[in-house]
């Protein structure tokens, strides 16, 4: 249990995935394995991070993203840069991952969504976490693991 968050220790259970009450008790945060502890540990922070408009908390201004909306526009309607954007913050802000890859970005005009599939490797496993993102040009985020 070294490797999740003191914030999901203190807690118990993991929010991010918008559990019933009654299913957010700490037998079930016990019952899970330590690699399924880490991986929703990992997910939770990158949630937390990445929902997070850049220049929100004073003490760590570049914690979390800039207006999606505005690098897409700035970067002349492409993807490079906010790939790269993404892509620094998880390495800054999640130390336990080891590498990232983002592939297949599509934006949705008509419900200003981006979503955008981030391959991850983290540092204790040995195979690629596949994560499933969707971001809106509201500030909601949605992270979702899909198993290899």
């Amino acid at each position: 249990m070294d490797n999740i968050s003191l914030y999901d220790i203190l807690v118990g259970y993991f929010t991010h995935e918008g559990l019933e009450p009654v299913d957010t008790d700490l037998a079930s945060f016990k019952r899970l394995s330590e690699e399924e502890k880490l991986r929703k540990s990992i997910i939770e922070n990158l949630t937390m991070v990445l929902r997070t408009r850049q220049g929100s908390l004073t003490h760590l201004s570049d914690f979390g993203l800039p207006d999606i909306m505005q690098v897409y526009i700035d970067s002349g309607y492409t993807f490079d840069p906010l790939k790269k954007q993404i892509r620094d913050t998880i390495l800054k802000y999640e130390p336990r991952i080891a590498t990232v890859k983002l592939e297949n970005p599509q934006f949705d005009k008509q419900n200003m969504r981006l979503f955008l599939k981030i391959m991850i490797t983290i540092k204790d496993f040995a195979h690629t976490e596949i994560l499933l993102t969707e971001f809106s040009t509201t500030g909601w985020t949605k992270v979702v693991a899909v198993k290899d």
